[in-house]
């Protein structure tokens, strides 16, 4: 009998565990089903969530969902107050001084101090981290030198001054040091990194301070992030979740638009746009944007190394026809590195042969390819590598007819980012396509990209060195006159052109589709758009 009853009763006890097992269950897919989640695809699958080791748009996407440095970016990507609540400048513009908010947290609860913000500063320009966009805090006294090895991490221009107040001053003024902060000095939690090594950015390892957290990674189907309730301004953040999916293919992400699985899409092929504006109406936005499309070549080793040979490949690319019959715009052609619009720089400048007639730059680019040993008993072979989606692969395409027409051959390579970034890393291509978004709205976003190379960057791709063109550059950074300055960046810009380390083909567009659901979306030039300030209605 007392079996029996313990038996009744065990089964009672299961019964109601089961009951609220059920209950349970029913009431989190009611909380999932009410949640307000945006859903937006990017193009990168990310290979880090470190913000110090991120080299690609898509990756530094999702850092700015996940951490925010001394300032940061509201909804028309102007810089605002971030970790710090304010700052002072001193008069000559050489020392910037950040008052950061009290109480600060990280998402484990743990105080976040100026300490990390001197920490992640000195290991972002530390050589051993090899953080690709190093380059863009060169600003910041002794950062080149000591990113070079020449000079100790002491060094660096970034001093504490007292438990809420850091200090960072530079080699000479630079009145975009605020954009840069915002999105290139994120902090990092000093403890867990010390404590965990490269694991510090794993499951329960993770820590951060911004608007969303980790909930979930699946490399190459989507990151899931969870709103954040120890960010300073949780209060604000509309969204319960965010969620990224690295969707390679635009017409896959266009019909998961279609679909109502997605509310953001970045790209929409050029050649879809009369079709998704018929279908999409008022969803598909159109702006333009700061940033090149181009062609890096190897200047370090095989065919692309000899300045010929690439000045040859980049006057054989028709960009008026390019940019007419592939993208829809002839105005979109590019033949500078740097893109309209940016802040003062107010006199482009272009290669020159962009006013030559194309038969004219056949027959030079010809010539200049018989001159380095090719021609048509030697014909010049190369590989023509690109982030594999359906446009990028229909440009290959293009860019191969027209290289044709002078005698080359080119091994189309469409290649997964991840593997494409890592032969680019090790300078284990020929050419390859690149996209170059502006860091902050000067022309320096552009040209320091060319600028001193250093070996496992994505900045510098090509690996171009040339003394003269640094000279001008530095130079230039230097220059307090904004017009002296913009003529020296002009001076740089023209020497690069004539070595031709990077071929531009268009000025980027922006082409988005955008969800009637979504708020806190709007159209900027720079195309950053964050996830703090956008919302959908619960479902």
């Amino acid at each position: 009998m007392r079996s029996r009853h313990c038996g009744s009763r065990h089964l009672r006890r299961s019964g109601l565990r089961l009951l609220v097992a059920l209950v349970l269950a029913s009431t989190a897919v009611a909380t999932h089903a009410a949640e307000r989640v945006v859903h937006r695809a990017g193009t990168d699958d990310a290979t880090t969530l470190d913000p110090q080791k991120v080299g690609f748009p898509g990756e530094t996407t999702i850092m700015s969902d996940l951490f925010v440095g001394l300032t940061t970016l509201d909804e028309k990507a102007k810089v605002i107050p971030g970790s710090a609540e304010s700052w002072t400048i001193s008069p000559d513009g050489l020392r910037y001084t950040f008052l950061l908010r009290k109480d600060l947290r990280w998402s484990d609860g743990s105080a976040l101090t100026v300490a990390d913000f001197d920490y992640s500063l000195r290991r972002a320009l530390n050589p051993a981290t090899a953080f690709p966009y190093a380059g863009r805090l060169y600003m910041i006294r002794n950062a080149r030198a000591i990113a070079s090895g020449q000079k100790p991490l002491a060094e660096l221009g970034v001093r504490i001054v007292d438990a809420r107040r850091i200090e960072i001053s530079l080699e000479h003024p630079a009145p975009y040091l605020l954009e840069v902060l915002a999105s290139f000095a994120m902090p990092v939690p000093k403890a867990r990194v010390e404590k965990f090594g490269a694991d510090w950015i794993r499951g329960g390892n993770l820590a951060v301070n911004g608007p969303f957290m980790l909930a979930e990674w699946r490399p190459n189907a989507f990151i899931r992030l969870s709103k954040n309730p120890n960010f300073y301004d949780a209060a604000n953040v509309k969204a319960d979740a965010v969620v990224h999916y690295p969707v390679a293919q635009p017409m896959t992400a266009m019909r998961r638009f279609k679909a109502g699985e997605i509310d953001f899409v970045l790209t929409v092929p050029p050649d879809q746009i009369d079709w998704a504006r018929k279908e999409f109406g008022s969803q598909l936005r159109i702006g333009q944007g700061l940033g090149v499309e181009a062609v890096a070549f190897n200047t370090e080793r095989g065919v692309t190394k000899d300045p010929r040979v690439r000045r040859a490949l980049s006057m054989a690319i028709d960009r008026v026809a390019l940019a007419r019959n592939v993208l829809g715009d002839p105005k979109l052609a590019a033949f500078s590195y740097v893109s309209p619009g940016v802040s003062n720089y107010p006199i482009a400048v272009q290669a020159d042969f962009a006013s030559w007639p194309m038969e004219r730059r056949r027959s030079e680019a010809r010539r200049l390819l018989q001159e380095a040993g090719f021609g048509p008993g030697k014909p010049l072979t190369l590989g023509l590598a690109f982030p594999a989606n359906d446009i990028n692969r229909r440009i290959a395409v293009v860019v191969d007819a027209m290289w044709r027409g002078v005698g080359v051959r080119a091994e189309l390579q469409g290649k997964e980012q991840r593997a494409l970034s890592a032969d680019v890393a090790r300078g284990n291509f020929d050419a390859v396509r690149v996209l170059w978004l502006a860091g902050h709205s000067d022309a320096l976003a552009f040209l320091e990209r060319l600028e001193g190379a250093s070996a496992g960057s994505t900045m510098n791709p090509s690996r171009y060195v040339n003394a003269a063109y640094d000279a001008k550059l530095t130079a230039a950074t230097r220059e307090p006159d904004l017009a002296r300055r913009a003529a020296l960046l002009r001076e740089a810009e023209t020497i690069a052109l004539a070595d031709m380390p990077v071929a531009p083909i268009y000025f980027f567009v922006g082409r988005r589709l955008v969800s009637s659901r979504l708020t806190g979306w709007s159209e900027n030039a720079r195309g950053i758009h964050v996830s703090r300030f956008m919302s959908v209605p619960a479902r």
